[in-house]
């Protein structure tokens, strides 16, 4: 009998995990934005510079439509990775949700200034940033664990202010991203089972060209990231710290995207066959094919990355000639999220929000951030255990744990060759 091909097994793969994530969920994480955080507890005495950094994930979470609508394109005849791609979007919306609810119900921001930012915000389209679909699943692999701890050391920060209402949601959003995670996390192993090679050169490449969303479409963006790094929050320190050594450890692989535990026989193998297993999946859309967008000599002539520039609209205003119901005097309207909810705003005065108005000043950078936290393990560990395969991701933690010191030698010894 013949060996089923590498993309007839991925599909197989796609459709097992789609199903055991969805049992997860519904028994035991799925959250109500409107019943499950306590709104009231909001604090409206917190300072500015935290609702900046809300805002600014929000805004990020804003570009949701784009993300899942250009992307089902691509995998729609694939159940497995269409399915969870819905319920991904779903899951995600409630985040974007909270988020902007919280604005609200502290009172730093008016259903004027929601009204405002969402139509700076949905002014830009977000282009897709790679065009296959490995890649894309490494993409968010990577987007998914920096938002884990994007929102896990926010939640420190709201701890600090005595916000109840924000630690809640960004709790249950932080767990909700490492499952994310781990599902991702899960697909790049499986394909590197079947294209060991193959997966690595993806890797490499997503890595190099890697940035979060929405960097070129949210106004002042620099701005708001100055914040985050300046909070601690998330910059480049973290990045590589919290985020990219991970999930190369995770995976077994060096600095310089080597297999930490090389197998030199099968490197030796017929070259003519290795360069047709590195060749990729072809999904048809139409009368067409995604084709991947790389450097590899494998697919062809290399094309430049999608991307949208900053809207220079969004930088200068509104339209003038933009129609809509707005009324630009009236600063009271109520908020429908709030109204649904049953609670009124806190009074304070409102802050100015970062996208769309910003006085920019020196910052110092990103601060060192200190060894994990009993919080941070558990929340981890209870994102692993809420993931697919949990017994396994249990021992690869311990393994990775006993196995640190040799990983870190290797690493070194990695770099000075």
């Amino acid at each position: 009998m013949a060996q089923r091909t590498a993309q007839a097994q991925m599909e197989d793969f796609f459709y097992r995990e789609l199903l055991k994530y969805l049992k997860l969920a519904e028994e035991k994480r799925r959250w109500n934005v409107f019943k499950d955080i306590p709104w009231d507890a909001a604090n409206p005495d917190t300072n500015d510079e935290l609702a900046h950094c809300v805002e600014t994930f929000c805004a990020v979470e804003m570009y949701l439509p784009d993300f899942t609508s250009k992307l089902l394109q691509m995998i729609r005849r694939s159940r497995g990775r269409s399915w969870f791609h819905v319920n991904w979007g779903y899951e995600e919306s409630k985040h974007s949700l909270a988020l902007e609810t919280w604005l609200l119900a502290s009172g730093h921001r008016t259903e004027k200034q929601r009204e405002e930012y969402q139509n700076a915000i949905l002014g830009a389209e977000w282009e897709l940033p790679f065009d296959h679909p490995r890649q894309m699943v490494i993409y968010t692999m990577i987007q998914e664990l920096a938002t884990f701890w994007n929102y896990r050391n926010l939640e420190k920060i709201a701890a600090r202010e005595k916000d109840l209402a924000l630690v809640s949601a960004l709790r249950v959003i932080s767990v909700d991203e490492r499952v994310h995670y781990n599902f991702f996390r899960n697909v790049v192993k499986q394909w590197m089972k079947l294209d060991d090679v193959g997966t690595i050169e993806d890797m490499k490449y997503v890595f190099e060209h890697f940035s979060m969303p929405g960097n070129q479409q949210i106004p002042h963006y620099d701005e708001a990231a100055r914040i985050l790094a300046k909070s601690g929050i998330y910059g480049p320190r973290e990045y590589v710290k919290l985020v990219k050594n991970p999930i190369l450890e995770d995976l077994k692989l060096d600095k310089g995207f080597n297999r930490l535990e090389v197998n030199e026989a099968r490197d030796r193998a017929n070259e003519q066959e290795r360069i047709n297993a590195l060749k990729r999946e072809q999904i048809t859309l139409g009368d067409g094919h995604a084709v991947p967008i790389n450097t590899s000599p494998y697919n062809g002539r290399p094309r430049p990355l999608n991307s949208k520039a900053l809207n220079e609209v969004l930088a200068n205003g509104r339209p003038e000639n933009e129609q809509d119901d707005i009324p630009q005097e009236d600063d009271n309207r109520k908020s429908p999220m709030l109204e649904i909810i049953g609670i009124e705003p806190k009074k304070r005065a409102p802050s100015s929000s970062v996208i769309m108005h910003w006085n920019t000043e020196e910052n110092r950078g990103s601060r060192g951030m200190d060894n994990l936290d009993a919080i941070d393990q558990a929340l981890m560990a209870k994102g692993d255990e809420l993931s697919n395969n949990a017994e396994e991701m249990r021992a690869e933690r311990a393994a990775i744990r006993r196995n640190r010191v040799k990983n870190l030698k290797l690493f070194k010894k990695a770099e000075e060759e």
